[in-house]
């Protein structure tokens, strides 16, 4: 991991306690799904409002980290998701790894219950969080404007690294792009 200044992980069990200039402010619990699949459960320690991006940062590149590795393992299974926890949604998620080095290059964060530009921008300041410290770019997919696939443009907005303006754009086009990133990628 890259770690910023005067930030140490140190392992204690199931634990991975965040420190910043020694004190602890958070951590990252892992865990077992039902289903077998691994679980990272960030918490944070008060004063939230500084801790918070110190945890976010080190649980997102714990996150990659295990995605990646999992993208590596020869066995070929899909994961299922996790079972939800009551009152909250599951949003489908897609990483893209670089075909060469197996490195997350996109994530695209499908949300077609977001119907509107409003429902796009509430649910993107939601994720801030999560997607903050993303190296590659991350785009939340809204609904569509049309039934009919081959013309259907889906609201689109980017969350990551840079935040960009709700948009509609049409899936060949977003695969596209997703096919330059591949190629551009700096392994």
């Amino acid at each position: 991991m890259r770690l910023p200044p005067n930030v140490q992980v140190r392992r204690r069990g199931n634990t991975y306690v965040i420190c910043y200039c020694n004190n602890e402010v958070g951590g990252v619990v892992v865990t077992e799904t039902p289903s077998g699949d691994t679980q990272l459960r960030p918490y944070v320690k008060d004063p939230v409002e500084l801790n918070k991006d110190i945890v976010a940062l080190v649980a997102q590149q714990m996150a990659d980290a295990l995605i990646e590795h999992a993208g590596r393992q020869p066995d070929g299974t899909i994961p299922s998701p996790p079972a939800p926890i009551p009152g909250t949604k599951l949003l489908e998620n897609t990483m893209f790894p670089c075909s060469r080095c197996g490195r997350i290059t996109a994530r695209l964060v499908f949300a077609p219950e977001c119907a509107s530009e409003a429902d796009m921008l509430s649910l993107g300041e939601r994720l801030r969080n999560d997607v903050r410290y993303a190296p590659y770019p991350v785009w939340l997919i809204g609904a569509p404007d049309s039934e009919d696939d081959s013309v259907a443009r889906h609201l689109t907005l980017q969350l990551a690294p840079i935040r960009g303006e709700v948009y509609r754009e049409h899936p060949d086009k977003m695969n596209s792009r997703l096919m330059e990133l591949d190629d551009k990628h700096h392994c």
